[in-house]
This record gives C-alpha cells, sequence and structure tokens, in this order.
C-alpha cells in the first residue's frame, strides 16, 4: 500500500503535467488555424453583408477557433474573444518600408515588392488558463494563466482600387 501511494503521486503529477501542456498546445494551434483561415479570407477581399472588412475578418477567425474566442462580439477592451482578433493592412514602398492603414510607418526588413498591399490577422494576448485544477505549492505564489498569441500575413490578391490608386478596407 505504502509503495503504491509512493508511485502513484508523482505518476499522477506528470499525467496532469502532459494533459496541461497538451491542452495548451491544442489552444495555441487551434488560435494559429483560425488565423490562417482568417488571412485566408482576406486576400480574397470579400465581406458579409452589413459588415466592413475588419469585422467580416474577425468572424471567420472567431467562427474557425473552435468556441476558443467566445460567441459574441464586443467593443471593450482587455478581454478575450472578439477583442483579442486584431487586423492590419500594410503598404509596402520601393525601400522595404511599412505603413499600416493609419499611417503608422515602421520598416522590419521585409522584401519589398510594392504590388500588393499585405494583411496581418493576429490573435494577440489571449489568456488561457489550464484544463486541470493545479495545487499550490506553499512559497510557489499564485498560478497565472498562459498567454498566447497567434499571427498570420499574406499578400491580398486582388484589393480593391480607386483611380488615386490603393483603398484601404473600411475597418
Amino acid at each position: 500500500m505504502l509503495e503504491f501511494t509512493l508511485v502513484l503521486l508523482p505518476l499522477l503529477g506528470f499525467l496532469f503535467l502532459i494533459l496541461n501542456v497538451a491542452w495548451a498546445v491544442y489552444t495555441r494551434s487551434t488560435l494559429q488555424y483560425a488565423v490562417a483561415q482568417g488571412v485566408r479570407y482576406a486576400v480574397t477581399s470579400q465581406t458579409m453583408s452589413g459588415m466592413g472588412a475588419r469585422a467580416s475578418i474577425q468572424k471567420v477567425v472567431q467562427s474557425n477557433a473552435f468556441g476558443r474566442l467566445g460567441a459574441t462580439s464586443g467593443s471593450a477592451t482587455g478581454v478575450n474573444g472578439w477583442n483579442s482578433i486584431y487586423v492590419d493592412w500594410y503598404l509596402v514602398s520601393a525601400s522595404g518600408t511599412l505603413t499600416n492603414e493609419d499611417g503608422v510607418v515602421g520598416g522590419n526588413g521585409m522584401q519589398a515588392d510594392g504590388q500588393l498591399p499585405l494583411v496581418e490577422v493576429s490573435v494577440q494576448s489571449f489568456s488561457a488558463k489550464t484544463l486541470l485544477p493545479t495545487v499550490l505549492m506553499p512559497g510557489l505564489g499564485t498560478l497565472n494563466p498562459i498567454v498566447m498569441t497567434a499571427v498570420s500575413w499574406d499578400r491580398m490578391e486582388a484589393p480593391p482600387i480607386s483611380s488615386g490608386g490603393y483603398v484601404i478596407p473600411a475597418q
């Protein structure tokens, strides 16, 4: 009985550790899949009826996240779900400088092709709790949730073009 107890406790500890790590890997890969699907939708320049480009892409990301990003949209910041999904468009100049739709310039060493805008879809600062409860040991403090980020980029296939050049999609 004593030997069984001495073996069972570490075995359960390792089992819970493996399950928690697997849950975190599943959550991270789900978020990466969702943003990849959002970029695939974004490059087609489509929008859902009654929604702008950004909201349409956010809806696609949310629907492909298997319930990890909440079920409703919102306007509050700093919460998981809809407000963790970011969509940005960039123009690449001949010198390789990126300018986003807000006019913010930032070069990051990307190769410049200058042909079409780039779209970035990301889920940032997504906070995930562990799958199984973890017992706190004295002196270890509190357990923080795991914070994850998933990012995907692609080049727009056929952005809307006006007589003055590129039209940045509406928010």
